[in-house]
């Protein structure tokens, strides 16, 4: 296993159980104890969670209502993002226009989209780049990025500027990701951020959530949206213990690639 997908398998375990022995890294990685030593003296010093006395613990004053910063959110279950973003680009025809905010699951629809004759309005200044650098057809995608007060931490354009700009584009897909969902629908951590992408579903024929497991049963500070406003659900895995009201086909379990099943053919 590479070092940066443990890490981010460390920084799973973190999210879930809040710390993590040297003792018990060695068990989940099968690596020695001067290998799980170096990985959390390297993960502390990058700010990615704090040192303690014999392992790692999630950074202190961490709370499920704060916008972590992207590059640490985007490494908590990288695999089920990639494959709910893959999903969710097959849904886009040439000539659509797709509405995406700014999350580390709308990024991975870059590359998805990035050479496809469609019109991307976005808020978010990572997604805008990584579609320009991965664009190598002069017919590829078109990008429209918005206005606005760049929230820190996060790439995104918010603020009255933003939201002005995106109430002036209509969409036939809108793509968003989401803090948590819970029985009343979506929520989301920032006032700012929600504002932004209430403007995006106001002028959009498709709303998709994408949104990994972990995602279900959290509730976040601001309501972002109801169920009846949701047209998609595109997830890894459903929620436990309830059902989401959302139409018969409308939750939509995102399919492993053809690599993924040949790996699980080689574990059997």
């Amino acid at each position: 296993m590479s070092s940066k997908r443990r890490d981010r398998q460390i920084l799973e375990l973190l999210a879930l159980h809040g710390e993590l022995s040297v003792g018990e890294a060695c068990r989940e990685f099968s690596i020695s104890p001067a290998t799980a030593r170096r990985a959390f003296a390297r993960m502390a010093a990058e700010g990615m969670a704090e040192k303690t006395w014999g392992g790692l613990s999630r950074r202190s004053g961490f709370h499920e209502s704060e916008m972590v910063p992207s590059r640490l959110r985007e490494a908590l279950n990288a695999e089920a993002k990639e494959r709910i973003a893959r999903e969710a680009a097959l849904l886009v025809k040439d000539r659509d226009v797709v509405a995406i905010d700014g999350g580390t699951t709308t990024l991975r629809l870059a590359p998805y989209l990035a050479n496809r004759a469609v019109r991307i309005v976005t808020n978010s200044i990572l997604i805008a780049h990584r579609i320009e650098q991965l664009r190598s057809d002069v017919n590829g995608a078109e990008v429209f990025l918005t206005g606005g007060f760049v929230y820190p931490g996060s790439g995104l354009l918010v603020g009255p500027q933003a939201v002005a700009n995106l109430r002036q584009y209509h969409s036939q897909w809108a793509f968003l990701s989401v803090g948590g969902l819970d029985p009343g629908g979506a929520t989301n951590t920032n006032q700012l951020v929600v504002e932004s992408e209430r403007a995006i579903i106001e002028n959009a024929e498709n709303v998709v959530i994408l949104a990994d497991s972990s995602k279900w049963g959290q509730r976040d500070m601001i309501r972002q949206c109801s169920w009846s406003e949701i047209g998609r659900i595109i997830t890894d895995r459903g929620p436990v213990g309830w059902k989401p009201p959302v139409p018969a086909g409308k939750l939509v379990m995102a399919r492993p690639s053809l690599q993924d099943d040949r790996g699980r053919a080689k574990l059997k």
